[in-house]
């Protein structure tokens, strides 16, 4: 039964009667359609009803009034009425692109004019800007002269091109349409949407693990497009591009319990096939289910980072102490990666607003990417470049919003007393900060609602989505330099922490550099305070440090002229220098071997080097780092970066203690005389001695 016929349907349900010319001439066909939809019409009803209720009498059809209220009781109305709602060609081109998605058979045009009420000569018109839209979205169009219309897609392209679509037509329609319902009222029931949402919720809940806004609204509207081919029995596209995955995963897991759920509120039974392919939505836009994916973090480490520096030094605006926007990038980073091996392509609803708002700084960072990043690590399209900027751009807003004034903070501790006036007098001697008073843990709450603060001091673990930093009742260095890295991440100028030099008994050096900074008279207290501070304890020191690059690469790791076979020798002779040292263990080189066999030459992070790491701390006893020069390039797999002369070894115990040696790194393999010298060096003293006059890490 066609949209027509239920509306003829309708009519006659309220009217008892309608007027068979008039129904022809209101939905442009003959009256012989008319009168065939009558033959249709009964046919139904007599399968429903037990008898056909419609009579027929000089061009006037008619029901039995002990029928009429009968008429509409088994009626499925919930397609859409594209003669009562007319649309616009923009409108109709969309949901005719829709069908072709939906479906995995040819359409003709006369099906199309049929259900739309166009003539054929429309929907060719239509089909002229469909053509133009699919070119633009790199849509596979197929029209075939004796088939008819279809897409030639997979299952994975075919939802990707559904959500588009979806997408699009919804902000259509909010430009000229006031709604009463959801915007995905055009393909879903209202209330389908709310339990789908409320299951995704309550297993985010159950996991405790969240998407972000963008992926929540896309995993549901994939959740109801699965439940909606399976209720109208359309057929699955091809599968075979997904990769494999593991069934202990938190994200299949997370599909496992979702699906469940879905099928029993909708009594429906989507198979396993739903579940991996709802598993794989999670895993591209989950940060925790990215973390477990055995990808290189250092060679992303090394991307977000290179990419920080570039654009820093681009739009003249340092962010490379920015914490917060080095993590959000290598969040976004490790999406990137694994949307690309899933061979999914992001959409960005915001980013005509953000290219728009910030055309400069796009410009940069589309720079960087193309001439940087790794081919394999993101797909290079406008979408993800907005993302991408819109995390700088978050950065820039945040500095400017905080440069220039004090951070307000509130010190926290058991009582509110005696240990916070520790605290202060610390955070006196160190930062320039507006301290707004003292609270007992207990009193955070009532305090937070009188004042407006910018960070938490507390010496007490707490229950808070606020940020906090916990410190030692007596500031500790560590104390200081982790709240000096969150005043930083939030875009407050701080000074800098002064660097103690590697000699730690020489304090002759850290009284030359407390005298520069603080000659003044009016600093002569701050100076006699920071004097106190000079370090008398290495092991105490040690803890929490970041590894300059020197302290990593000394003469002892680096070998000149090593020859190998292949690219897993080559791992192996840049390991064996760190096994020798006591650093590692013969188990983390083969997990090395084995994750770049599994995911690919992610190592390879430029032209001719490669930087072989590992996930996991298996076999890791110190964070440590080795150099080879190969005496005869070798191949990885990497198309734009073999072959490979130059292997950077590095192994590290934690996630923050190698970051400052591998900043510097990555700024050293953008300098065209620092690759010179890894081609020519005789000695490995060379190298050191070039890294210990240059390095800049803090």
């Amino acid at each position: 039964m066609n949209i027509r016929q239920k509306y003829e349907l309708r009519m006659l349900s309220d009217d008892n009667q309608v007027d068979m010319e008039r129904i022809a001439e209101l939905f442009s066909v003959h009256l012989r359609t008319v009168r065939y939809d009558i033959e249709i019409l009964n046919t139904y009803l007599t399968q429903e009803l037990g008898t056909a209720c419609i009579v027929v009498s000089n061009k006037m059809a008619y029901v039995e009034e002990t029928f009429q209220g009968k008429l509409l009781t088994s009626i499925d109305w919930n397609t859409k009425d594209f003669y009562a709602d007319r649309l616009s060609s923009e409108e109709r081109m969309l949901l005719i692109l829709f069908d072709l998605c939906w479906s995995s058979t040819y359409s003709t045009i006369q099906e199309l004019a049929d259900k739309y009420f166009v003539s054929r000569a429309t929907v060719n018109k239509d089909i002229v800007a469909l053509k133009d839209y699919c070119k633009k979205n790199n849509i596979s169009f197929v029209g075939n002269r004796g088939r008819g219309l279809c897409i030639e897609a997979d299952e994975i392209e075919r939802r990707r091109y559904l959500a588009k679509i979806i997408r699009d037509y919804t902000a259509l329609q909010a430009k000229g349409k006031n709604h009463t319902s959801s915007d995905y009222a055009q393909w879903f029931l209202d209330e389908a949407l709310e339990r789908i949402k409320s299951i995704v919720l309550e297993v985010e809940d159950e996991f405790s693990m969240y998407l972000a806004d963008v992926a929540y609204e896309a995993l549901v509207i994939h959740i109801a497009l699965s439940v909606e081919r399976f209720r109208t029995k359309v057929p699955y596209g091809d599968l075979k591009k997904l990769p494999e995955m593991r069934r202990d995963s938190i994200q299949y897991q997370m599909a496992d319990e979702m699906v469940q759920r879905v099928n029993r509120a909708f009594q429906i039974q989507l198979d396993e096939m739903e579940i991996y392919y709802v598993a794989l939505h999670i895993g591209a836009k989950s940060s925790i289910a990215i973390r477990q994916a055995p990808y290189g973090e250092a060679s992303l480490e090394y991307y977000c980072v290179r990419m920080i520096s570039d654009v820093s030094r681009q739009i003249g605006n340092d962010l490379t102490n920015d914490k917060r926007l080095y993590e959000n990038l290598l969040q976004h980073m490790n999406v990137c990666m694994y949307r690309k091996q899933s061979g999914m392509l992001l959409e960005n609803p915001l980013k005509e607003e953000l290219i728009h708002s910030y055309p400069k700084l796009y410009q940069v960072i589309r720079q960087v990417i193309q001439a940087e990043m790794a081919p394999e690590i993101i797909v290079d399209t406008e979408d993800e470049i907005a993302y991408i900027l819109l995390h700088f751009a978050t950065a820039l807003y945040r500095r400017e919003q905080n440069a220039g004034r004090l951070a307000d903070v509130v010190v926290v501790c058991a009582t509110g007393m005696g240990t916070a006036e520790l605290v202060v007098a610390g955070l006196r001697n160190n930062f320039q900060l507006n301290i707004k008073g003292a609270a007992g843990a207990h009193q955070l709450e009532s305090f937070l609602k009188g004042q407006e603060v910018d960070l938490i001091i507390s010496t007490v673990p707490l229950q808070t989505s606020r940020s906090f930093v916990r410190v030692s009742p007596i500031l500790r260095r560590n104390d200081v330099v982790k709240i000096g890295k969150e005043l930083l991440d939030m875009g407050f100028d701080i000074e800098k922490p002064l660097r103690p030099h590697k000699n730690w008994s020489n304090t002759a050096l850290w009284l030359e550099q407390l005298l520069e900074a603080y000659s003044g008279k009016e600093q002569e207290e701050l100076l006699k305070s920071k004097i106190q501070m000079i370090p008398k304890n290495k092991k105490e020191e040690e803890v929490g440090t970041r590894y300059m690059l020197s302290e990593l690469l000394n003469e002892q790791c680096i070998r000149l002229d090593t020859k190998c076979v292949d690219w897993e020798d080559s791992i192996w002779k840049s390991g064996e220098l760190l096994i020798e040292k006591g650093d590692i263990t013969e188990a983390y080189i083969q997990a090395v071997i084995d994750s770049v066999n599994e995911v690919g030459p992610y190592i390879v992070i430029t032209k001719g080097v490669a930087l072989p790491h590992a996930t996991n701390k298996i076999g890791v006893n110190r964070t440590a780092m080795s150099f080879i020069r190969l005496h005869t390039p070798v191949n990885f797999g990497s198309r734009h970066n073999d072959p490979v002369r130059y292997i950077f070894m590095l192994a590290t115990t934690d996630a923050d203690s190698h970051l400052g040696a591998l900043q510097d790194l990555a700024e050293f393999l953008d300098r065209q005389e620092f690759m010179s010298l890894l081609e020519t060096a005789q000695e490995p003293k060379e190298i050191v001695s070039y890294i210990q006059s240059n390095e800049s890490s803090t």
